[in-house]
């Protein structure tokens, strides 16, 4: 092969990635074909060119909203670090192409290592999920079941596996001149007991069956202010007051709770006088429970947090969550021991104080609720914590003024829909300037909001107690595959080094 058909190969495989996130899942499924025949025909020079340049693409493309932030020089700087993913995906492949020669361990062992490089990337305070590939079928909500189960990486494991099996069925049929189908055959059977399970599944939801269940419902009202991204805080709260309902009311008559965004208030109730003397009046009045996101201190103005408020209708605090992960060199710097160094690229207004709990909030008279703040719906195990610390329903409050009207702010729902189908929980999204929506445990978008628009829209929550398998085990399932799987090969190997001996 050819550098030049190497090349043709790689930016092949870049586009089908690249539209697979843009709302055209089906690419996915043979995404990776071309690119697995370039690491299959070349030497491990060429691989690792070639892995450099399919990361640089692809992240290229799924990142490129970053040159709406107010840091220009983010992306041009991230998206080379990212590309190392590619790198060792690219390197791990080629190994395995070398070493195993038996194509059913091939087929099986490409997603585990692949699975296994995304689960790492999402754990530690430098997590970054953006580009896993399961996420590529968010839409294809009877296949996305199964992540009550695996998590996403079940539906990562999945794609791979359909991937590997018609490389391996196009490469068998090159290399014999016959064709053998029982590599497609064993994925697709695995596929549809996927979806076979996600099919009852979704027609036996905890949503449809909601009024035999006496699950607590909450009646949302979800203020959507659409600040633009240096128009906060010049009015003292003034400018996240929505319009009236109607004349006499502000709020539709059978709210329970109203919620606002991420950082929607600077300091607390009493530094943000003007939007006080309402809210008080109107919680009052009206009998609402009010959620909010702030920008909270300590008493020396030392030690920052981003946090949610919950009040009660006397405009007390009831409940409070502290953001764990704030967005690396965004809002803090991580590790500051470690990569004090890198000050230069931290462009926070204030360095955040990462809290140390997952706690839920007791909202009086109808359970429990957990709270995630902006980048936290991107890592699974937060979500998990959160629901595992009693949490019934989950509020993701972001502020997303930043973005502008990119496709960021669309990946970030995704995130949400992902997280409540895995939680089998409602999921709400709350953020500045959109998209904000209510989600339904099988990722179902019951209410959503348009992007940059101010808006108020109404809907309801009901707190789910029961949790699902990948609430209770996490990635159980997935660290026991990847683990056999590895183990299967180590025991190839050794037989196949024995047989050469003997």
């Amino acid at each position: 092969m050819k550098n030049y058909h190497r090349t043709i190969l790689t930016l092949l495989s870049v586009l089908f990635l690249f539209l697979s996130f843009r709302e055209l899942g089906f690419f996915a499924w043979f995404s990776l074909i071309p690119f697995l025949f370039v690491i299959y025909n070349s030497n491990l020079k060429q691989t690792v060119l070639f892995s450099f340049i399919c990361g640089m693409g692809f992240f290229t493309g799924v990142t490129y909203w970053m040159n709406t932030l107010p840091v220009k020089f983010v992306w041009p700087l991230l998206t080379p670090l990212l590309s190392i993913i590619f790198l060792i995906y690219g390197t791990s492949i080629y190994f395995i192409f070398k070493k195993i020669h038996q194509p059913v361990l091939r087929m099986f062992l490409i997603p585990a290592v692949w699975i296994f490089i995304e689960f790492i990337r999402s754990q530690t305070l430098l997590a970054f999920t953006i580009g896993i590939i399961g996420y590529s079928q968010h839409s294809f909500l009877p296949l996305m079941q199964i992540t009550r189960f695996t998590g996403i990486y079940g539906v990562s494991f999945i794609i791979i596996l359909f991937n590997t099996a018609i490389f391996e069925t196009i490469l068998f049929l090159i290399e014999n001149k016959k064709a053998a189908f029982k590599f497609l055959i064993i994925s697709i059977s695995i596929l549809m007991v996927f979806v076979a399970y996600g099919i009852v599944s979704v027609n036996n939801n905890l949503n449809r069956v909601i009024s035999d269940k006496g699950y607590s419902e909450i009646k949302l009202a979800l203020v959507q202010p659409n600040i633009l991204l240096g128009d906060k805080y010049s009015g003292k709260g003034m400018e996240i007051i929505p319009e009236p309902y109607h004349e006499e009311t502000f709020f539709r008559e059978d709210t329970d709770l109203v919620v606002y965004p991420e950082s929607m208030l600077w300091g607390f109730m009493e530094e943000n006088k003007n939007f006080k003397d309402w809210a008080k009046t109107i919680a009052k009045t009206e009998n609402l429970y009010m959620l909010i996101g702030q920008y909270t201190h300590d008493d020396e103005f030392d030690r920052y947090y981003d946090s949610a408020l919950l009040y009660n209708p006397d405009m007390e605090i009831t409940g409070r969550y502290d953001e764990t992960h704030p967005v690396p060199f965004s809002q803090y710097i991580p590790y500051p021991k470690i990569l004090g160094f890198l000050k230069f690229l931290d462009f926070s207004v204030v360095n955040l104080i990462p809290a140390g709990d997952y706690n839920s909030i007791d909202y009086p008279g109808k359970g429990k609720i957990g709270v995630e703040i902006c980048y936290e719906s991107t890592i699974p195990s937060i979500t998990r914590n959160v629901r595992n610390n009693d949490a019934e329903a989950i509020f993701i409050l972001s502020d997303n003024a930043s973005l502008d009207d990119s496709i960021a702010p669309w990946h970030h729902l995704i995130f949400s829909k992902v997280r409540a189908i895995e939680n089998g929980c409602y999921v709400v999204h709350c953020a500045n300037t959109g998209i904000s929506a209510i989600i339904s445990p099988d990722g179902e978008l019951v209410a959503r909001s348009d992007l940059l628009s101010r808006t108020v829209f109404y809907g309801s929550v009901f707190l789910v107690k029961e949790k699902t398998f990948y609430t209770k085990y996490g990635d159980m399932l997935v660290i026991i595959y990847i683990g056999t799987i590895f183990l299967l090969t180590i025991v190839y190997l050794i037989l196949k080094k024995l047989k050469k001996v003997i």
